[in-house]
């Protein structure tokens, strides 16, 4: 469906947020990172956008990329489980040794 046929405000958005432009070389290398804040600053600071439209451009381009996204989401599932790992480790630890200090 050719943007024009959406209603105005809709057209104006995609148009915004440059779903149909490339990213710069330096954000797409972020995203490869897994780096999306990275990537969201570089993009304000090449294209001179505020938050929401660099936002935006990003969240269009993992969309075009599905193998990206699923990148992303796998490391960000990778993380919370290690961070949950820690916390139990650092609880355990820690009532251990308030065990052994009484």
């Amino acid at each position: 469906m050719p943007i024009t046929t959406l209603e105005p405000t809709v057209a104006a958005a995609l148009n915004r947020s440059g779903a149909s432009e490339a990213l710069p070389a330096a954000a797409v290398s972020a995203l490869w990172k897994g780096q999306i804040i990275e990537a969201i600053k570089v993009i304000r600071l090449e294209r001179n956008l505020d938050l929401k439209d660099a936002k935006d451009q990003v969240e269009a381009y993992l969309r075009q990329q599905p193998v990206l996204k699923k990148k992303i989401e796998q490391n960000q599932v990778d993380t919370r489980d290690g961070l949950l790992r820690w916390a139990a480790f650092l609880l355990i630890g820690g009532a251990g040794l308030a065990y052994f200090l009484q």
